[in-house]
């Protein structure tokens, strides 16, 4: 089935840089969603009848997917949105939950490097904030489901997901990368320029996502764009 997407340390900075990688905790981004795969809902969730009518309401649980549908809400055209049929003590009913997670979480071991302040929770549901906030940095990830991520903080594991600029699977390097030519310095991958550039030069790179490097600056870690040529 084609992709379907439905949608500690405070410093204020770059608060208004555009969302790479997450969308809000009430959206559910599914690449195969076919019946047998299960939801799990954070939330009470209403159940509905064939003919989209409230006929109850499931508690926070997982629960197997029988079948797969869509339904437009929204105003004027609106957009489409997935539902779920799933088995209850009602019998069969329909599901569109407004904050689940399909499959499991997955383990890995990796790196994630944040460009806003984030808050932090205790759950993947993100229903139990723990009142504290990450400010921009790289973090270990231990397990992702879906757009939240387990992190290492300094008070133990936590779920985080991010509401700005993020990029998964950030790799530590220590690396000296020649600059042949004059170079634009990002303060993240998304393109948000700095305004300065570097002159062809050796420079230390300390992560590496994709074409990307970070390094240390004058303006302190920037990102710049190394294409597969150099």
């Amino acid at each position: 089935m084609k992709k379907r997407t439905i949608f500690a340390v405070v410093i204020a900075l770059f608060a208004c840089m555009a969302v790479r990688e997450v969308f809000a905790t009430t959206t559910i981004e599914v690449e195969d969603s076919s019946p047998g795969m299960t939801v799990t809902l954070f939330e009470d969730t209403t159940l509905l009848g064939e003919n989209g009518q409230t006929i109850g309401i499931i508690a926070p649980q997982t629960v197997t997917i029988l079948d797969t549908s869509q339904r437009r809400v929204g105003h004027g055209e609106g957009y489409l949105v997935p539902i779920y049929l799933i088995s209850t003590w009602l019998g069969n009913a329909w599901i569109m939950p407004n904050n689940a997670l399909l499959g499991n979480q997955k383990s890995v071991d990796t790196r994630l490097e944040i460009f806003g302040v984030e808050s932090l929770y205790n759950d993947p549901g993100l229903i139990k904030p723990t009142g504290m906030q990450l400010a921009p940095q790289t973090v270990k990830v231990k397990a992702k489901w879906d757009n939240r991520y387990l992190i290492e903080t300094l008070n133990g594991e936590r779920w985080i997901s991010p509401r700005y600029t993020a990029i998964f699977e950030v790799k530590e390097v220590r690396q000296e990368v020649q600059l042949n030519s004059t170079t634009k310095l990002f303060r993240s991958p998304d393109g948000m320029e700095t305004g300065s550039n570097l002159s062809p030069q050796k420079v230390t790179v300390n992560e590496v996502w994709r074409d990307w490097c970070r390094i240390d600056s004058w303006l302190g870690p920037v990102w710049i764009e190394l294409k597969r040529d150099e």
